[in-house]
């Protein structure tokens, strides 16, 4: 009979594709999405069962052009700085609208951060220059609150879209270099085609460990009812 811990090791195993496949899958379905960094799930050595980790690759999307003077991308390190609900959250998704009071928002209704606060928007002739000045029919009205971070690994994902760094970890700081693009959207930096390909790897590799998992289960069902016999 083989001992259960065989069966065990198997289990640990599936289960960090199974959260390998999750991550896979994320990615995949944030492929539009506009600012959009993927992910990886690695596991730490030295544990008993290895403890699972995020990490996101935030290297630059490409640069998508729309026409939209409220459509915002940022080329370099920098962060579009928000406020939601639960507090301060930093993005890449650049798309950007005014409510009904002439705020600008995200799409999801978060205001977009000048180095004011909120940036109310009151006129036709809307320009966003490069280092992030808003200008209304002529007039300064505030310049958008652009951070980077010296840890970016430290942020927490809260979704596909936004981050936040509780506990002030992560290092954050002004962010002098980054160049806003009005009219212009990063995309998702997400390689469709090494998502599927890593998809197909996970689900055999997931498979040959049922299959396993299944031998030896059978193994010691006969061993069990050969013993019975004695």
């Amino acid at each position: 009979m083989i001992s259960g811990s065989g069966i065990k090791v198997m289990v640990s195993a599936a289960t960090r594709q199974t959260r390998r496949l999750d991550s896979a899958v994320r990615n995949i379905a944030n492929v539009n999405t506009a600012g959009f960094k993927a992910e990886q799930v690695r596991f730490l050595e030295g544990t008993a069962e290895g403890k699972p980790a995020t990490t996101v690759d935030y290297s630059q999307g490409g640069i998508q052009k729309t026409g939209n003077v409220l459509d915002l991308a940022i080329s370099g390190e920098g962060f579009f700085t928000v406020q939601t609900k639960d507090g301060l959250a930093y993005t890449r998704d650049g798309r950007a609208t005014l409510n009904e009071k002439g705020e600008l928002v995200s799409l999801a209704g978060e205001y977009i951060l000048g180095t004011g606060g909120k940036i109310t928007i009151s006129g036709d002739d809307i320009q966003i220059g490069e280092t992030g000045t808003v200008r209304v029919d002529g007039g300064e009205v505030d310049t958008l609150k652009i951070v980077s971070f010296r840890q970016p690994s430290a942020l927490t994902k809260v979704n596909g879209r936004l981050y936040q760094d509780p506990g002030n970890v992560a290092g954050i700081q002004e962010e002098e270099n980054s160049k806003i693009s009005s009219g212009y959207l990063e995309l998702s930096n997400v390689e469709v085609i090494r998502e599927m390909v890593k998809m197909i790897n996970i689900q055999r590799t997931f498979e040959s460990y049922q299959k396993t998992i299944q031998t030896i289960d059978e193994q010691n069902k006969a061993a069990t009812s050969r013993i019975g016999r004695l």
